[in-house]
C-alpha cells in the first residue's frame, strides 16, 4: 500500500500558487511529476493522490501558456512518456486489452508507455512497453479546434510474442478525440474521449520512426 504522506502538503503548496509565471509552472509541474511518480504511472492511486493530481492538473490548465495547442506543431512533435493516467490501467494486461481488441488474450506485463507524435505526418502512435516486447497502436491525428484532436487508430503493430501488424476494425469502435488542455517546451496534459487525464512529459523532441518501417 502506497503512503500519501506529504499529499496533503503538495495541495497547500499548489493552492499557494497565484502568479501564472514561469517559476509557478515549473514548481506545479514538479510536484505533478513526483505525484504521478508515486502512482506507479495510475497503476496505484488512492483517492488522496487523484485529488492532489486533480488540483494540480487545474493548476496547471489555468496557467496554460499556449492557447492554440492542437495547432503547435512543434512544440507537440516528440517522443512522450506518460506520467500518470486515469485510465484504470493495469500492470497485468492482455494484448486485447491494449488493442481494441484486435489482438488475442495473451498475457502480459506491462512497464512503461510512451507516445509518439509529429503533426507534419498526422503520427499518433501509443507504445505500450511490456515484459514481453512492444505492443503499438498506429494512429493518425488532425486539429478539431483550438485544442481538439481528432484520432483515429488503424493498426496494432507487435514486437515480441510473435511479431504482427494486425488492422483495427473502427467500425466497432466510437470516434475517438483528445483535448490538449495543457502544453509547453516539455509537458503535457491530455483529456480524453471519456474525460479521462494524460500527463505526459517529453523525453526527444524527435519521433521515433521505427514504428512506421516495414
Amino acid at each position: 500500500m502506497v503512503s500519501w504522506r506529504g499529499v496533503s502538503l503538495a495541495l497547500d503548496r499548489a493552492s499557494r500558487f497565484a502568479r501564472r509565471d514561469g517559476s509557478m509552472i515549473a514548481s506545479v509541474k514538479t510536484e505533478l511529476a513526483a505525484i504521478a511518480a508515486a502512482t506507479d504511472v495510475g497503476f496505484d492511486a488512492g483517492g488522496e493522490a487523484v485529488a492532489a493530481i486533480k488540483r494540480l492538473a487545474g493548476e496547471l490548465e489555468a496557467a496554460n501558456p499556449t492557447p492554440v495547442t492542437a495547432r503547435a506543431d512543434s512544440l507537440m512533435k516528440g517522443r512522450w512518456r506518460l506520467l500518470y493516467s486515469s485510465f484504470g490501467l493495469q500492470r497485468d494486461a492482455t494484448l486485447a486489452r491494449l488493442s481494441f481488441n484486435a489482438l488475442p488474450k495473451t498475457p502480459v506485463t506491462v512497464t512503461d508507455l510512451w507516445q509518439e507524435v509529429d503533426p507534419a505526418t498526422g503520427l499518433y502512435d501509443n507504445v505500450v512497453d511490456h515484459l514481453e516486447g512492444s505492443a503499438i497502436t498506429l494512429g493518425q491525428f488532425k486539429p478539431a479546434g483550438d485544442q481538439r484532436l481528432d484520432v483515429v487508430f488503424t493498426e496494432m503493430l507487435v514486437i515480441g510474442l510473435g511479431a504482427a501488424r494486425v488492422p483495427i476494425d473502427n467500425a466497432k469502435i466510437p470516434p475517438l478525440h483528445s483535448d490538449v488542455t495543457y502544453l509547453d517546451d516539455d509537458f503535457r496534459l491530455n483529456r480524453g474521449s471519456y474525460g479521462n487525464l494524460y500527463v505526459l512529459q517529453l523525453v526527444e523532441r524527435e519521433p521515433a520512426r521505427w514504428a512506421r518501417e516495414g
